[in-house]
């Protein structure tokens, strides 16, 4: 419960703030502009409950006005005649009509009070208690009603006028209305030819008739509501539609992206194999290279019936007259390093030479070049 007087009390004070602000007066002073500029119709059509007949006692007659969007319009006079105000009261249930009673001025009493600024959220229940003071009637004897003159800033800043109507005299104005009186929405005060704007009959008196305009607005702004969340849905769906597309699109493109990365990676390793590949090619000497060194440095007494070349192991199987010569001779080559003769040399009975195996290994690259002389 204190939380919720604190929200009332919140809630009482922002409406307060609103209502002293010139804000209320800028808003009607707009939306009365937006209607003068609608056709007649329209205007008819928009201003529903403002449309009302109006009854005034003019001695034994009853003078009858219509309110509505383009002011106040006199329709004439009937007596007071049972018979006539029956029929106006089937004609007024049959059009639904808002029905008031003007009383003039003259007929209530009217007092002004200044009030503090924080009884206006509870100004009837306030007034109650002014009335024993401000008038010769208790609150069982007269119907009251109160309406803010001014606000203001000071501690007795709302200025505030009181209406009494004794309730006797009000029974007596409806009793001469007869069947009409269960048919009033409200009762309010004229003066200079202008109502005060206020209701002083009770409300459990007030009739409600159904408004067809009000049904109809009632009509329109739930078909401007459907319209409006169907429009929501709408977009919701196409944005859910788009949403998934967009993800269709970003899976798409996540799979290209790994595809392209799956083929950079066999290309990168397919580019390191052969630079590794041609790294080592361009390590070794190439085969002409090597035959050229051996040849100028073999004598010519020496015959090779085999060369090999496995992997940096040469091997060289032949035929020479002095064969561990061989082994000096190829170590000032500079493609080859390690030179050795493998195994024992063998006497060839017929050609009268040395049969030999020497094996050596291919020089690194750095090794190559190493300024010796051939």
């Amino acid at each position: 419960m204190p939380a919720a007087n604190r929200l009332t009390t919140f809630a009482d004070d922002l409406r307060l703030r609103l209502l002293r602000s010139r804000l209320p007066a800028l808003w009607q002073a707009t939306l009365d502009d937006l209607r003068g500029l609608l056709p007649r119709s329209w205007r008819r059509l928009l201003e529903g409950e403002r449309q009302a007949l109006w009854l005034r006692h003019a001695g034994d007659r009853l003078e009858l006005r219509a309110h509505g969007t383009d002011g106040q319009t006199s329709l004439g006079e009937l007596p007071l005649r049972p018979a006539v105000l029956e029929a106006l009261a089937d004609r007024i249930g049959q059009h639904h009509l808002r029905t008031w009673l003007l009383l003039p001025q003259e007929l209530v009493l009217r007092r002004r009070l200044l009030l503090p600024g924080a009884a206006e959220p509870r100004l009837r229940e306030v007034l109650g208690f002014e009335l024993d003071r401000q008038t010769p009637f208790s609150a069982a004897q007269v119907v009251y009603e109160g309406r803010v003159l001014a606000r203001g800033s000071g501690p007795q800043g709302l200025q505030v006028e009181l209406l009494v109507l004794p309730r006797a005299r009000l029974e007596a104005e409806l009793q001469a209305l007869g069947p009409l009186a269960d048919l009033l929405s409200g009762v309010d005060v004229e003066e200079d030819g202008r109502r005060l704007g206020l209701n002083l009959l009770a409300a459990a008196g007030r009739s409600a008739p159904a408004d067809p305009v009000r049904r109809t607005n009632a009509w329109l702004l739930a078909g401007a509501g459907a319209a409006l969340m169907l429009a929501l849905a709408l977009i919701l769906h196409n944005r859910g539609e788009r949403l998934e597309s967009m993800r269709a699109a970003v899976a798409a493109a996540t799979e290209q992206a790994r595809d392209a990365r799956r083929i950079r990676n066999r290309l990168q390793s397919t580019a390191t194999a052969a630079n590794y590949l041609a790294e080592r090619r361009a390590a070794r000497p190439t085969m002409l290279e090597l035959l050229d060194d051996l040849s100028r440095r073999i004598p010519d007494d020496t015959a090779l019936d085999k060369l090999a070349v496995n992997g940096d192991r040469v091997v060289m199987v032949g035929q020479s007259r002095s064969a561990p010569a061989l082994v000096g001779l190829l170590q000032a080559s500079p493609l080859l390093t390690e030179p050795a003769l493998s195994g024992a040399v063998q006497a060839d009975s017929r050609s009268g030479r040395d049969r030999f195996t020497l094996v050596a290994r291919l020089r690194p690259p750095a090794e190559e070049g190493d300024g010796r002389s051939p």
